[in-house]
């Protein structure tokens, strides 16, 4: 979830969590592995909304930064 916030928002982690309901230390402890995500509903419709996301498949497993896979030529 941090890798999508910061390639597809311009907020910084405070900004982002405000803006989808979630208090700043809860939303920093989920994405350091401290503590399991459980959102409400209206901050899982809140988090979607900011990160563009339409399809629940599309929502990664985590909230961490998630390793990056790069193309082999």
């Amino acid at each position: 979830m941090e890798t999508l916030r910061i390639d597809r928002t311009t907020y910084n982690q405070d900004e982002f969590a405000m803006r989808c309901g979630i208090p700043r230390a809860t939303y920093q402890r989920w994405i350091a592995g401290k503590a399991e995500a459980r959102l409400t509903l209206g901050q899982l419709k809140s988090l979607c909304r900011e990160l563009g996301i339409i399809k629940v498949e599309d929502l990664p497993d985590g909230f961490g930064i998630q390793n990056r896979l790069f193309e082999s030529e």
